[in-house]
């Protein structure tokens, strides 16, 4: 028999998910003008500019694969929302939903890529160039830290690493888990998309990227899985280090508490070129990751 309840819980959450995507990208954008020393738009301008791309005409279209890219990446956003144990709902579970999440955060970009490269465009086809060098680049830190993890609690699943934080306390009063919080902050920062690691858009040099060619429903679709991206990522971050939640109340001011750090990093640091950031990954968030892995073998 189908579930009602769950499916109007489903779709609640992921409007839920997505307004407070667009929320999030508001602040951000506010946060950094403030630093700069400018008024900066409104909180909700970024719902409003995806309105109105929502409402413009498009004459322009590269292709099947072109229209599909921005499909797939909002809908492996959304998928790796609905296995994030968020307050207390969770759609989706399984044994290993820790590697499922990890790897369906980082399908969206290869959507947009796979779009913007159709698009015959050279400034797309630097953007995805940059985005998969920078892809590779990270997943070393990256794994490390969430191997660091999973050995120190001793399982996969998402939700069992909540409840061993509500006993043990958090991921980041441990010391070797405070290492992998750092390096996980590092990537987060490049998954993101912020500097110093937002070569892949650079919108000053290659204006956007992978997203140069891309405007009303299109630009307006891709703007609507960052949101999604957005919220999922934060509290994934959330989960993993910092408890998790017992209501959305919690879990939001943890998420803006992360965005926040991500904020002040992206005003302090300049822009990494492609091979700077490259070097950076592969050196002092893996010697740290290393150090992590091993000093929870032996916890």
């Amino acid at each position: 028999m189908f579930d009602w309840k769950l499916a109007l819980e489903t779709i609640g959450m992921i409007i839920y998910a997505t307004f407070m995507g667009f929320i999030f990208m508001g602040i951000e954008r506010k946060a950094m003008a403030r630093i700069q020393r400018r008024v900066g738009p409104p909180i909700y301008q970024p719902l409003i500019d995806t309105l109105k791309l929502l409402g413009k005409k498009e004459s322009i279209s590269h292709g099947f694969i072109y229209d599909f890219g921005p499909v797939f990446a909002l809908g492996a956003s959304i998928a790796a929302l609905l296995f994030i144990p968020i307050a207390n709902f969770q759609l989706f579970s399984s044994n290993a939903d820790l590697i499922v999440v990890a790897y369906l955060l980082e399908v969206p970009m290869l959507g947009i890529m796979l779009g913007a490269m159709s698009s015959g465009n050279p400034y797309s086809a630097v953007g995805v160039q940059r985005g998969l060098l920078t892809m590779v680049a990270m997943q070393l830190p990256y794994g490390l830290a969430l191997i660091a993890l999973i050995q120190y609690w001793g399982t996969f699943k998402l939700s069992n690493i909540v409840a061993l934080q509500q006993i043990h306390g958090w991921s980041i009063t441990v010391p070797a888990l405070f290492l992998a919080f750092i390096v996980f902050d590092i990537v987060f920062q490049a998954m993101l998309g912020l500097e110093p690691f937002d070569i892949i858009t650079a919108p000053a040099e290659i204006s956007m990227g992978p997203m140069v060619e891309y405007g009303g429903k299109h630009a307006a679709l891709l703007f609507t899985q960052h949101a999604v991206q957005l919220f999922a990522e934060t509290a994934f971050f959330a989960v993993l280090f910092l408890g998790g939640a017992s209501n959305l109340l919690e879990l939001l001011i943890k998420q803006i508490a992360v965005l926040f750090i991500a904020i002040f990093v992206a005003s302090i640091y300049p822009r990494f070129t492609i091979d700077q950031a490259a070097k950076f990954f592969w050196k002092w968030p893996t010697i740290l990751g290393i150090i992590a892995v091993i000093l929870t073998m032996g916890w």
